[in-house]
């Protein structure tokens, strides 16, 4: 079984609405049957500190960011990320 993708996103994503960058891009993840895991990170700081390991992670702060099983991180505004993921051509 293939290792899962992390999608790391808000910890409030919840209302699954498409106002919502990170749901944007989990939405395609389940409609494609595409393996993932979860990593939250709050919203209330989206300071430097408070996402210290996005930035680690990506260089930058903002989410969702994927983190592919071959190392490759990739992060885009979401409705780009979504369609990379809707297209096939994630990884």
């Amino acid at each position: 079984m293939p290792e899962p993708i992390k999608l790391h996103r808000c910890s409030w994503t919840f209302l699954h609405i498409d106002l919502d960058a990170c749901w944007k891009v989990e939405k395609e993840l389940k409609a494609k049957g595409i393996p993932y895991e979860v990593v939250k990170h709050g919203y209330f700081g989206k300071s430097e500190e408070a996402r210290a390991e996005v930035i680690e992670l990506s260089g930058q702060k903002l989410l969702p960011v994927l983190e592919l099983p071959d190392g490759e991180v990739y992060r885009a505004e979401s409705d780009e990320m979504a369609e990379r993921v809707r297209s096939g051509e994630l990884g």
